[in-house]
């Protein structure tokens, strides 16, 4: 789930939607239409919020499937 990865980020930053537009270069309506609407974001836009968070697409979903992984 990209928009809950992207949310989380987002907290544990305490960015607001305006912030991570900001940020990221996209306009507020693009990220807010993202979580309003539960548009699954385009790779264009994946690319722009990674880079507002400073990490690459393979990190993302790196991290995102080992969310996903029980540790034992």
């Amino acid at each position: 789930d990209a928009q809950g990865r992207i949310k989380n980020m987002m907290a544990e930053r305490g960015w607001t939607e305006y912030r991570l537009a900001k940020e990221s270069g996209l306009s507020h309506s693009t990220v807010t239409n993202m979580f309003k609407r539960n548009n699954a974001p385009t790779l264009p836009t994946l690319e722009a919020v990674c880079a507002a968070f400073g990490i690459t697409l393979a990190q993302f979903f790196a991290e995102t499937i080992n969310q996903g992984k029980v540790k034992s």
